[in-house]
Parts: C-alpha cells; structure tokens; sequence
C-alpha cells in the first residue's frame, strides 16, 4: 500500500467514510441524464393534444404584453431577421451559450468550491424539475410557431447546429416558453457566482451573458418577454429553498449496513470488538492514567466516534449515531496493574470476552503495568461498528503521533520548493 492510499484509508476510517459534500463525479452526469431523460419524455407528449392549448396561451401572453405595452418581439425580430451577420451571431449564441457557462460554472463549483457545489446543484436540479413540470401542465406556443403574425425563425433559418435548425435538436419540446430555461440557467448561474464570491470580472461577464441572453431569446422569436421574467422568481425560489435546506443541521448519521451486520450477530458470548495492544518505553517518564484522559481529551476532534453512541433508528431501520453529552472517563480509560507477560495475556482474554456496552461510546482503553520493565502496556478495544483492523490502527496513530511542532519565533513557515510550484500551475 502506498503512502496516498494509507493517508486515504486513514482518512476514512476517522471520519467514518461520511459522505462529501459533492458526489461522485460518475453520480453528477448521472442525475444530468435523469434531469434530461424527464425532459425528453415531456417533448415525446403527442403535439396533437397540446397543440390548440399552446396556441391559446401563446396569443394571450402576447396580448397581454401589448396591454402592457411590453411586446417589443415584433420589433426585435424584424431587425433581427433583415441581419444576416448579427442573426448568425444571436442564433449560435441562443444554441450554445447557456450550456457553455452553465457546465463552467457547475464544473468551477465541482472543483474550486465543493463547499458550494451541492446546494448549488440541488438548487439547478428544483428549478430543471419545476421548469419541465411548467412545461408538461401548461405548454405554451412561442412567437415563432404562430402563423400570421410576421415572426421569423431565425435559427431554422439559419439551420443553426445545435439546435432545430439542425437535426440534432430536433426532437426539442416545442411548446417549452414559460418559463425560459435559457433565462433561468443564466440567471442560476450569476446567483452561484455571486454566493461562491467568484472574481469581478466573471460576475461581470456573466452579467453581461444575462443581458445578451434577454435579447437574444426574444429577438430570435423563441420567447416571449414574460417568459424571461417568468424565469426570475422560479430561480429565486429554488435558490432559495436549496439554501434553507442546506441551513438545516444535518441529519443522524446511520450505520451502513455492512457495519450493522456485526451489531446483529453480537452476543454475550460473541463479541464484536476489535482492539489492539502498544507497548510504550515508560523508563526514563512515566505514563498515567490522567495523561491519557488529557491526550485523548485533546484529539477528540480527529475521532468522532469517540465521543458518539449508537441509538435506536426504529423499526426495521438500522441504529444512527448520536453526540453523546459527557463521556464516563472513569470506565473509557483505566488502569491496571499485572504481573509479568502472562498476567498481561490473562488481562487481555478478560476484557477481549466482555462485549461493550451500547449505552456509551464504543471503545475502552486500559494502561497496564507490570508486563515487563520499563515498559507501560495500552491496550485499546473498539466495536467493529466503529473501526475494523485498519480502521483501529489509524485511530491509534491519529491518537498516538505526536503534536505538530509549530513555527519558532512567530515567523510563518518557508514554503517548500516543490509547493511553490505546484501554486504557480495552480494558479496557471
């Protein structure tokens, strides 16, 4: 095993393998290809069926703009359409733009912030899922599928790859208006930029990516002005609500189920703990039991385990792990005293046969004396639940390795050669 896959396996058994606060990379395009599978089958719905409904809705959106002296599509598109250079640019933009900051900016999350990345994820995932929804129970007909009125499809005009202008788009839902996903997606991503503290320059530049993507969708017919506004309080609500959700404590962790299964088959005459034994040189200082309790005290942070207990997750539900209030120090570290090495092995086939108790923290530790001279004997025990033999060496060492020596004088630290390269192709 290299040095990288024991700090791993170390690393895991200290934490108790929790889940991050991204998923697996794999699990990420995953949950993409479920988002876009959804969509798909809102876009396979018989158009014969939507078809009239969309119509409607789509002439009382425009009528309603007009009351409102909003409906500046007609305008927009005529200028547009007569363009050819600027209709180019505005249709590859609408085709392409979106997705572009939108996959940089959950990419930039994914590996600069995964802090963030989740929350951000789950809020691109509730604005997606109400959007198709929208889509499915209320389909509206854009300005450029009605007839009649003068509006032209500059991206079927231009057949723009990437979109119906090409054949690669063309199975595209065409009553999805309300709300403007293009408008969500861009205005999701300025909200992410803006909450992750991005540089000016990016906020700035996807700024100005909302203002062209306003234009863009209503110039080349595809949208109407409300369906951008639309788009506004969809975003703010999903932000918003992956934001409380993340706010809220995090739930009790539950024992996985290859851990349960040593709770299960665990009796009084079968334990399942495992444990370990280290024999320290005690010659020239001696090592008591308050030395212990103060070391352990100290690293209770680097082992979460052991300040926890297991507690009952109801019926049919594996145990969850809760904080325990105070830990009885006089029964997690004792002292013993034996005689020679054979005492020391009686000791421990006594405790090694003692299941511990689950109204507490699953783990003991026993300084013995008198196994040999000069030398102070720890002997560990840890529930399988908590740790396995890997799992109860890397406890040890994080127990047992001693503190980092800080900078002298005050002065921080020289940064080693190799870290200031590696700085320089990071910020490269």
């Amino acid at each position: 095993m290299g040095t990288q896959d024991a700090v791993t396996v170390r690393d895991a058994a200290l934490t108790g393998g929790g889940a991050g606060t991204r998923g697996r990379a794999g699990g990420e395009v995953l949950l993409g290809l479920a988002l876009f599978g959804l969509y798909s089958l809102v876009a396979m719905l018989p158009e014969q069926v939507r078809q009239d409904a969309a119509r409607r809705r789509g002439e009382s959106v425009l009528a309603l703009e007009r009351a409102l002296h909003l409906d500046v599509e007609p305008a927009l598109n005529g200028w547009l359409a007569g363009r050819p250079a600027w209709r180019a640019l505005a249709d590859y933009e609408y085709a392409t733009a979106y997705l572009a900051v939108t996959f940089a900016v959950l990419a930039w999350l994914y590996l600069r912030h995964p802090d963030r990345y989740r929350t951000a994820r789950n809020a691109f995932v509730m604005l997606n899922v109400a959007a198709i929804a929208c889509f499915a129970l209320y389909p509206v007909m854009p300005p450029r599928l009605l007839g009649g009125l003068g509006f032209v499809d500059t991206v079927r005009l231009g057949r723009t790859w990437g979109s119906w202008g090409s054949p690669v788009i063309e199975h595209a839902d065409r009553f999805a208006a309300v709300p403007s996903l293009h408008m969500a997606w861009a205005l999701w991503a300025g909200a992410q930029l803006a909450r992750a503290g991005a540089p000016r320059p990016a906020r700035i530049l996807n700024g100005a990516h909302i203002a062209v993507t306003a234009c863009v969708i209503v110039a080349t017919a595809n949208h109407y002005v409300l369906d951008a506004v639309a788009a506004v309080p969809l975003v703010a609500l999903s932000v918003a609500t992956a934001e409380r959700l993340a706010a809220r404590p995090p739930a009790a962790e539950r024992v996985p189920a290859q851990d349960a299964f040593f709770l299960a088959v665990e009796s009084a005459a079968a334990p399942q703990h495992t444990g370990g034994v280290i024999m320290l040189d005690t010659s020239r200082r001696a090592l008591g039991r308050l030395d212990l309790v103060r070391l352990i005290g100290d690293r209770l942070d680097r082992l979460p385990r052991f300040r926890q207990r297991l507690e009952d997750g109801g019926r049919w539900r594996r145990p969850v792990w809760r904080d325990h209030p105070a830990l009885d120090w006089s029964w997690h570290v004792t002292e013993r005293g034996v005689d020679g090495m054979d005492g020391l092995r009686a000791l421990i086939a006594e405790i090694q046969a003692e299941p511990l108790p689950r109204d507490r923290p699953l783990w003991r530790m026993i300084l013995v004396g008198g196994a040999a001279p000069g030398r102070t004997t720890l002997v560990f025990l840890m529930h399988h639940v908590v740790a396995d033999g890997v799992g109860v060496v890397a406890q040890a060492i994080s127990l047992m390795e001693p503190a980092a020596p800080g900078p002298s004088g005050g002065a921080e630290p020289a940064m080693p050669p190799r870290r200031r390269v590696r700085e320089a192709l990071a910020g490269a």
